[in-house]
């Protein structure tokens, strides 16, 4: 009974709370200096839970205002982020990011450093972040991932397990894909250094349940076959033909298929994959091609073309469908669609308030943040797309190469392309490490089993 009562007192506070900073903003527009009537609309707006429709205002506040933010300011500017993200403010120019001392605006600025390439600037600002801020575990990420390109392997291995460790201490389930993402920049780390045994047992330390594995399982798969493990890396690859794997895209899987065929001299088996990666693909590739290019940086464009994908399952292309059912299994896109939602939600509370200017005021700044969102969303779809197009054209590449080598190995060694039930398999030829076992295959794909597949082919070398 107690409970219930104080949890209707703590409703009623923050019921009555809302209320007051809808009115403290309804007073603060009122105010005859410009800049203190937009700082104390953010504050007051920010306050009642009006985070999309202070978005807008907070932009401009950031653009026209020459002093740092006040501490109010910054309060408000933290509390905002941690609920619209920052794909909103990553657009401003450097010029005006800079001028506020906000962890979060730090990592803003050290993402589009890093985007830019601006390694040594993106992490003086990683570094200027407290360990006491939310950003600070997914900072020690970015920190950790700019050592590994500047092929700092060693130290973006420490910097990595740091990052983990957040994690694990804090206990905090939002942090655990970032520390997901922590264990595998570990193993790239360690795959980096060659050392492909501490990699794998890294590798195997991400859980199934992990929303990264889909992708993770193809890195286990090259490290297997920097190790010649190829029975290994096609019991990896054949984990993507279970329909749990639907939402996932990534043409290379194939292309590492017919390579490590290619590397145990099953000419017929490589021939197969490039020939079915040929025929799936190569003519929705060429639509792909033409609509990228003529629909440009129309970014309203992808946006309605996955309103109309999620809403008629309609699309120019069976390719098409399977990309954007891979963009919408990413967790970016997921977290911008939850956004759009929220602001949504934010625009129904605001239409229930009673009829005025002030309602008016903030409906059109709230419309504005909502198109905001529409667009980054598009611009998103757009640069997925674009990356799909790239690693589909770098697979073509790839299988032409295969499809090369193979037609030469066949003039070499006159190898019959049709030669029929071909006993092959052994468990002898299967190696495995202390996290390794072994079970018999039924013939179906079990959740468990994903992953752990391993062929027992001999090579034909």
């Amino acid at each position: 009974m107690f409970s219930k009562i104080r949890l209707l007192i703590m409703t009623a506070f923050i019921i009555g709370n809302v209320h007051a900073s809808w009115k403290g903003a309804q007073q603060a527009i009122k105010q005859s200096n410009s800049s203190s009537r937009l700082k104390n609309l953010i504050i007051e707006l920010v306050e009642g839970g009006y985070y999309y429709s202070a978005l807008p205002m907070m932009k401009e506040y950031l653009t026209k205002d020459t002093k740092n933010l006040s501490s109010e300011v910054e309060r408000a500017f933290a509390k905002m982020i941690q609920v619209v993200g920052i794909k909103q403010f990553e657009t401003l120019p450097y010029r005006y990011l800079v001028r506020s001392r906000s962890p979060s605006i730090g990592y803003i600025m050290a993402k589009k450093l890093f985007r830019e390439r601006k390694y040594a600037k993106a992490l003086t600002n990683l570094k200027r972040i407290p360990s006491s801020h939310p950003v600070y575990a997914y900072a020690r990420n970015m920190e950790a991932t700019i050592y590994a390109l500047k092929g700092m392997n060693r130290q973006a291995f420490e910097v990595f397990e740091e990052c983990e460790n957040i994690a694990v201490e804090a206990g905090n389930k939002s942090l655990k894909l970032n520390r997901d993402y922590c264990i595998a920049g570990k193993a790239r780390a360690k795959f980096a250094l060659k050392d492909h045994s501490q990699s794998d047992l890294l590798y195997l330390d991400i859980s199934k349940e992990s929303r990264i594995w889909p992708e993770i399982l193809f890195e286990e798969a090259w490290n297997s076959f920097y190790q010649k493990n190829y029975n290994r890396t096609l019991g990896k690859l054949v984990s993507y033909k279970a329909p749990v794997f639907q939402r996932f895209f990534n043409p290379e899987v194939d292309v590492l298929n017919a390579l490590t065929y290619l590397k145990l001299c099953l000419y017929a088996d490589a021939k197969q994959v490039s020939d079915r990666f040929y025929k799936s693909y190569w003519n929705d590739f060429k639509k792909l091609n033409r609509y990228l290019n003529r629909t440009g940086k129309r970014f309203d464009r992808y946006y309605d073309l996955m309103v109309n994908y999620e809403q008629f399952g309609k699309t120019l292309s069976p390719l098409m469908s399977t990309l954007l059912q891979g963009v919408q299994g990413e967790v970016a896109f997921e977290v911008l669609k939850r956004q759009l939602l929220e602001a949504n939600n934010e625009f129904e509370r605001i239409r229930a308030k009673s009829n005025s200017a002030f309602k008016n005021f903030v409906v059109k700044n709230l419309e504005e943040a909502v198109r905001s969102q529409k667009m980054i969303i598009g611009s998103y779809i757009r640069g997925k797309l674009s990356s799909y197009y790239s690693q589909l054209y770098n697979a073509f590449e790839g299988m032409s190469y295969i499809k090369l080598e193979v037609l030469a190995q066949r003039k070499a060694k006159l190898y019959s392309f049709d030669q029929k039930d071909r006993k092959r398999g052994d468990i002898k030829y299967i190696q495995r490490n202390e996290k390794q076992y072994f079970w018999d295959f039924n013939g179906e794909f079990w959740a468990d089993e994903l992953g752990d597949y391993v062929f027992g082919l001999k090579s034909e070398c």
